[in-house]
């Protein structure tokens, strides 16, 4: 990607080949990367997904790192790699034909609600002001997560960690605690599985990404809980990153459960579902599956019995005709 300090784009151009059904990427009226076509920012290289049944192209492209190469879609002075991700991400503000994407047809007022609804990311994304490009940004996130949080140079000096319960934890007390867990030796087949990575088109400087934690409990985890084979399963959790200017990280979250129904920690996310799940929960509230106190239960029953009671005294004032008039 292009560095912190790249400006820009005043241009854009676009050379067809290869491919005869390739059409205008970019106009008032598509905003989609056809099939074939090929996007180019320096050492950046995009190439759309496929068509759809119909052979219209999708909203969506995926991109990939790689040499440059001749004859694509470049982008050239500045700020090209912020261009580059508003033309390869999904791209939204126009909507789209819901006869082609909604198989039960087009729902009223459509395009207005896709209008008043639907954020333009790209417009977002060309009007941040924050120096460093978004597709630098994910590398930067995917980099830490690769050192499992060993380079202390990534992490700024007002570092602070927050999950759901936990936290803010200062950079020092994060990594005094992070390493302590040591999940690698109670979960030698861990996988993370970390996926969407995004920027915040409202946070230019904040990258979000989900996690879903698997693996089998087969060693001993935080040195002292005992080996139980029990595999687990993490519900979808919602992560991010915040940078600085200068590429470090401020800010991590993690934890937040997307789907309290996925998984078998008890609808819990990050270290709490896992100790729930291999049975080494703690006893308090925390730590423990979501479970309705005792105010809210009895509030839904006020709820519902005040709507069971104002129906009944509705059908008593306005009683429903049994027999219909005569013709």
């Amino acid at each position: 990607p292009d560095p912190p300090h790249a400006q820009s784009p005043k241009r854009l151009r676009l050379t067809q080949e290869q491919n005869p059904t390739m059409s205008t990427v970019i106009s008032s009226t598509s905003r989609v990367v056809p099939n074939g076509a090929v996007v180019r920012s320096r050492s950046f290289r995009v190439t759309s997904s496929s068509l759809s049944p119909h052979g219209r192209p999708t909203h969506y492209a995926r991109a990939r790192v790689c040499p440059p190469a001749p004859r694509t879609l470049q982008m050239s002075g500045r700020r090209s790699s912020r261009l580059m991700h508003a033309v390869t991400e999904p791209v939204y503000g126009t909507a789209p034909d819901p006869k082609e994407v909604d198989p039960m047809g087009s729902p009223p007022d459509y395009e207005k609600w896709y209008a008043d609804n639907v954020l333009n990311e790209a417009a977002m994304a060309a009007t941040s002001t924050f120096p460093i490009a978004p597709e630098a940004l994910i590398a930067l996130t995917k980099g830490i997560l690769a050192t499992g949080f060993t380079d202390h140079r990534r992490l700024a000096a007002d570092f602070k960690f927050v999950a759901p319960v936990v936290g803010p934890l200062t950079k020092d007390k994060f990594l005094e605690a992070f390493p302590s867990f040591k999940l690698g030796e109670g979960f030698p087949d861990a996988k993370t599985n970390c996926y969407a990575f995004r920027v915040d088109p409202f946070e230019s400087n904040r990258v979000w990404y989900v996690t879903k934690f698997m693996g089998t409990h087969t060693g001993t985890l935080a040195g002292s809980i005992k080996p139980t084979g029990i595999k687990v399963e993490s519900p979808p959790q919602s992560s991010s990153m915040v940078f600085n200017e200068a590429g470090e990280c401020t800010q991590l979250t993690v934890g937040y459960v997307m789907d309290r129904q996925i998984g078998n920690t008890g609808g819990m996310g990050a270290v709490f579902g896992i100790l729930y799940a291999i049975g080494a929960g703690a006893p308090f509230p925390e730590m423990q599956p979501y479970s309705k106190s005792l105010r809210y239960r009895f509030f839904i029953f006020l709820s519902e019995t005040i709507a069971k009671l104002q129906k009944f005294f509705k059908r008593k004032q306005f009683p429903a005709d049994p027999t219909p008039s005569a013709a």
